[in-house]
């Protein structure tokens, strides 16, 4: 995507050595039950350890031991501290965060919104995982990609060389920083904890638009640009003397965010209000060169945000829409009712559910011989490289190219699990670049998208939310990562994150090097090392030709060789409870299929990717046909403009185990792939 510049019970855990994937700079500790021995320093690093509260126990032994070794520290979960400025000011005052990696944390969003803000304020992050079988995804997967350290516990009877780890990371990559005037320790901000008391409004609504004085006209653009949509929208000033706040009976929560609101305690009040009440918030940034720091930094790290000043900012075309079009479509997009992790995973436990109980019926012994699912914490998954083959054209292969709008532009259609919810949509590839190459990008998206390319680009991308999430998701779904290399993006921390937690998720690389001279650290150099580089400099190289092929069809034609032959990324998006009926019912299935004597897993004869009847999606066939011999297009799909009858197809569809083989029509020249 682009990137710009630069329940609360304490529970005990048990901690699995082989339960945790790996990733970059894991350190793999074999606990013992020495003491720590404390250590003099007069210049104490601040450690702020996050987690949720059912790791509280390893929080505090964590906190414990690592004040033995003269280290400053704090603990923050989701519910204390409770207010915002103490939140903010905890992970302000901190020189690096210690984060205790579970599902639990990764579905909290008072956990990510703090680990968010962390990333925002560039602090150092080391990670603790204290999960079996949990490896993070999403923005928390993408985030701690860089982290400094990631260390994974074998045992819970000691965390002697835990802290010792921590402690010496600490020591050995950190700067004792220099705390802003407004940071206090900790301790001195629990009277913050009381809250402010919130005036409540009266009105029912169902978008709110709150600002104070300095954000009043673009409140009143906003709320001009809703009028349309049959929307109820109403503006409450809370800079006013007699101000009140409908927080509560909103939908969706619109903050104009300036300098005066962030002053305005009432508004830090609805801002509250709204978390705790999970009301959807989209923010709209009001002024210029300025970007809130404390408590409101907070509330809106990792958020999608709009930047509208006045009337001109709010209607400049930007391509094919506008920024006020796109605050619309956001709000709207916010006001769809959307069920809950918990209503979602229930609905999928029931099918499950069911499922398990048919397989007991049929079954001789119940339960089936469970498997095992400890990670290998020793194997780094790694990207498929393969060879390509020469490009070469017999007969004329010209270079098109076609402009695409979001009003003609038909997105990809969501596609449903055998449960009929949403699931994430693999797709060919994800385009990395920095803002600033953006027409060059968007140029060069057209091409692969007239080709039929499945491609994530994040100006199309139904960015909602999260920017974080969606970078991490388009990252997770995607099996190729184009990289518009230029030296902006080696500078570019978000780019850089990018890089990184594609390289954890294992993905392969493809890199158009936008301009010349660029200087790549190691690390990337190793992971683009075997895949396809190209120098595109301008959009007129596309059109060169290689032995008679375009450029641009020489690019798309190895993503899609290089995309069928990757694998999919494996997504454990779900509470403890429901991966273990998962396994269950897996470890059914294969017990199912043993005792039939049937092999559970096909090798589709199309893509040669191993499927089973519970997972036949992943798969591409060709819309049109193959024509040789003759006129315009000989020697290529219609439907993609591939070259070789044998391509990987370009629309999704099931995986087949039947054979096929190919049939020519020889009224037309034209031949097509069918079953036999």
């Amino acid at each position: 995507m682009g990137c710009g510049t630069s329940n609360n019970s304490i529970v005990h855990t048990s901690i699995d050595v082989n339960s945790v994937a790996m990733i970059p700079n894991t350190t793999l500790l074999n606990l013992d039950t020495s003491q720590t021995t404390a250590v003099s320093n007069t210049n104490k690093i601040q450690i702020l350890i996050a987690s949720h509260t059912s790791q509280q126990t390893i929080n505090e032994r964590l906190k414990q031991g690592l004040l033995n070794q003269s280290l400053s520290c704090d603990i923050l979960n989701e519910s204390k501290p409770h207010s915002l400025n103490a939140r903010a000011n905890a992970i302000q005052w901190c020189d690096v965060f210690v984060v205790v990696i579970s599902r639990l944390y990764q579905r909290t969003s008072f956990c990510m919104e703090a680990i968010n803000y962390a990333k925002d304020k560039r602090k150092p992050i080391i990670t603790v995982f204290a999960e079996p079988n949990f490896r993070p995804y999403g923005a928390l997967g993408a985030i701690l990609a860089s982290a400094i350290q990631s260390i994974v516990l074998t045992d819970d009877s000691s965390f002697a060389h835990a802290i010792s780890e921590i402690t010496k990371s600490t020591r050995t990559n950190v700067k004792k920083g220099t705390n802003t005037v407004n940071v206090k320790d900790p301790s001195e901000m629990n009277n913050e904890d009381a809250s402010t008391i919130l005036p409540s409004g009266s009105s029912t609504c169902t978008v709110l638009i709150c600002t104070v004085d300095d954000g009043s006209a673009v409140a009143q653009l906003v709320f001009d640009s809703l009028k349309p949509t049959q929307l109820s929208v109403i503006i409450e000033n809370l800079s006013k003397s007699n101000a009140t706040c409908s927080v509560a009976k909103c939908t969706v929560f619109v903050p104009i965010l300036t300098p005066q609101l962030e002053q305005t305690t009432l508004c830090r009040a609805a801002f509250e209000q709204a978390r705790r009440l999970s009301k959807p918030i989209v923010p709209v940034m009001a002024v210029k060169k300025w970007r809130p720091e404390g408590w409101l930094g907070l509330v809106i790290a990792g958020r999608i945000f709009f930047r509208i000043f006045d009337q001109d900012t709010a209607y400049k075309p930007l391509y094919d829409s506008n920024r006020i079009t796109d605050l619309r479509v956001e709000i709207e997009f916010a006001c769809q009712p959307m069920p809950s992790d918990a209503e979602r995973e229930e609905i999928e436990k029931k099918a499950i559910q069911k499922e398990l109980d048919d397989c007991k019926s049929k079954l001789s012994t119940w339960p089936p011989m469970r498997k095992s699912r400890i990670v290998n914490l020793t194997k780094v998954r790694q990207p498929v490289r393969i060879q390509f083959p020469e490009p070469h054209a017999d007969s004329y292969f010209d270079h098109t190219h076609h402009s695409v709008s979001r009003l003609t532009f038909k997105a990809p259609p969501m596609l449903v699990d055998q449960y009929g919810l949403p699931k994430r949509r693999p797709i060919d590839c994800m385009i990395s670049y920095q803002w600033d190459k953006q027409d060059l990008v968007r140029q060069i998206y057209e091409d692969m998208n007239m080709r039929r390319l499945q491609v994530w680009f994040d100006i199309w991308g139904s960015m909602q939310g999260s920017t974080n999430d969606a970078m991490a998701i388009g990252v997770e779904c995607a099996k190729i990562i184009i990289v518009f290399l230029s030296k902006a993006y080696i500078e570019s921390t978000n780019c850089q994150l990018e890089f990184r937690y594609a390289i954890q998720r294992g993905k392969a690389f493809v890199v158009l090097r936008t301009e010349p001279g660029i200087v790549m650290e190691q690390y990337m150099l190793e992971a683009i090392q075997g895949f396809p580089q190209y120098d595109v400099y301008s959009y007129n190289t596309l059109k060169q030709s290689i032995n008679g092929v375009p450029l641009i069809d020489v690019i798309v034609q190895n993503i899609r060789l290089l995309a069928q032959a990757q694998p999919p990324d494996p997504i454990d998006d779900c509470s403890a409870e429901l991966f273990e009926l998962r396994s269950l019912v897996d470890d059914a299935r294969d017990a199912l299929n043993a005792e039939t004597g049937i092999a559970r897993y096909k090798i589709c004869t199309r893509c040669g990717q191993q499927y089973d009847d519970y997972s036949k999606d992943g798969c591409k066939k060709h819309a049109e046909y193959f024509l040789g011999g003759g006129g315009l297009l000989e020697d290529q799909w219609v439907c993609c403009r591939q070259q070789t009858a044998a391509s990987p197809g370009c629309i999704p569809c099931q995986h087949i185990d039947q054979p096929r083989v190919f049939v020519e029509d020889p009224r037309y020249g034209s031949s097509t792939w069918k079953p036999a």
